[in-house]
């Protein structure tokens, strides 16, 4: 077995990592038009058989398998409903309300990845096989006449494929937020329901922009939208990186077709301080309703800390730990804490003096006597490379902003 390679977050989001309890921000529905390709019948979770009874008599209730999250990881449980009314031919459990049934065929090669479901739904699987894995990599196999209970709406999500190749029929059913099963699960605050109508208008708002500009005629690039302000500095990066990708795939005078809506970061970085992390998460809906009405087809968030109340999927410093052969490793708390102070105090109002890029590179050569690499996972923190050193760390430092910035140039181009 290979030794295990170690990874270093020398970040300030790791300072985040205080922050405890899963995320409070969900929208209820997708925000954006590529949310939407989740659809019903992606997000299917693994089945398991209806029991019978121990005895081999009638059974007492009927158990489904539940694939629920907490925030940040998915996992398997099991939930019953039991039968409160029968007969000479059988029981029946109370009646479940549903706010929608729907019928659906997937083709027999489909191996969909990380993925939440976008509501809460029970799915009966008609024929077929498929697999699906959770983020503490356990993996169940389900097949025809089994039923799952879904509920991981945010975190990391779940994986499924195809075993057997065959099409697959199944049939999901909606639940509501309330009635019999809200017992299950935790009911929305009005923030996260105003969040839900936010994110209803910004997919009706997306609907009525393909209409004036249908995707993908003419060869038209995507539209990309950015949220930005958190800092200036890291945002016009972003912009600056992403034209320089198209020019660079495209040539001549082409650029990104992109909408910024721009924070002003003060009254942000206030709200992040007093640990307020759920009027952040309303903050973010609101520069998304905007950006979706201007007919962008995916949202960047050119600021890492403000991730913790951005909607899921997201990527999580507990989703690397075991599921790659990958350790992670956190600099000393008080260097920690320098860099915190870095960020905050002079790169967010573009200071940038050489004593802190000396001591920054300092650190980065230290963490890499015990990492194979190191992540720079704030915005900020390229601003203490100059092109010298950037170029010396190619291969080993990874910066988060590039890396974003380069897959929204892959995105707008339709390269994947």
């Amino acid at each position: 077995m290979p030794p295990q390679r170690a990874i270093c977050l020398c970040l300030f989001l790791c300072l985040h990592a205080a922050h405890a309890g899963p995320c409070r921000f969900t929208l209820r529905r997708p925000l954006c038009s590529l949310s939407c390709l989740f659809g019903a019948g992606k997000c299917k979770g693994s089945m398991q058989k209806v029991p019978s009874s121990e005895s081999g008599g009638a059974p007492t209730a009927w158990e489904m398998v539940h694939l629920k999250d907490d925030g940040v990881e998915s996992s398997w449980s099991t939930v019953s409903f039991p039968f409160v009314s029968g007969g000479d031919i059988g029981k029946m459990t109370e009646r479940l309300p549903c706010d929608g049934v729907w019928l659906r065929w997937t083709h027999g090669s489909y191996n969909y990845k990380w993925h939440n479901a976008p509501r809460r739904q029970i799915i009966a699987s008609l024929n077929g096989h498929v697999e699906a894995s959770v983020g503490s990599g356990d993996t169940r196999r389900f097949g025809p006449g089994e039923t799952l209970l879904v509920e991981d709406t945010r975190g990391e999500g779940h994986c499924t494929k195809s075993l057997d190749g065959v099409g697959r029929w199944s049939i999901f059913i909606a639940l509501p937020d309330d009635g019999p099963l809200a017992w299950l699960f935790a009911r929305p605050t009005t923030r996260e329901l105003a969040l839900a109508a936010l994110a209803a208008l910004a997919a009706a708002a997306l609907a009525a922009c393909a209409l004036r500009r249908p995707s993908g005629a003419g060869g038209l690039p995507r539209r990309i939208g950015l949220i930005g302000g958190l800092a200036p500095a890291s945002t016009i990066d972003y912009y600056r990186r992403i034209n320089a990708g198209v020019r660079e795939r495209l040539g001549g005078r082409h650029a990104a077709e992109a909408v910024l809506f721009s924070f002003d970061q003060a009254s942000v970085i206030e709200l992040e301080f007093a640990q307020r992390w759920e009027e952040v998460g309303e903050q973010l809906a609101r520069a998304g309703l905007a950006l979706a009405a201007a007919g962008c087809e995916a949202l960047l968030v050119c600021c890492n800390s403000v991730h913790h109340e951005a909607p899921p999927p997201h990527t999580h410093t507990l989703r690397l730990r075991g599921r790659r052969g990958l350790e992670v490793v956190l600099d000393e708390p008080a260097a920690r804490a320098e860099l915190d102070r870095l960020i905050y105090d002079e790169l967010t109002v573009d200071v940038v003096r050489e004593e802190a890029a000396s001591w920054f590179v300092a650190r980065l050569e230290r963490l890499l006597v015990r990492c194979d690499a190191v992540v720079l996972g704030c915005t900020e923190l390229s601003m203490l490379l100059d092109a010298e050193a950037r170029k010396r760390y190619a291969g080993v430092v990874f910066d988060t902003a590039t890396l974003h910035a380069e897959a929204a140039v892959r995105f707008a181009l339709r390269e994947e």
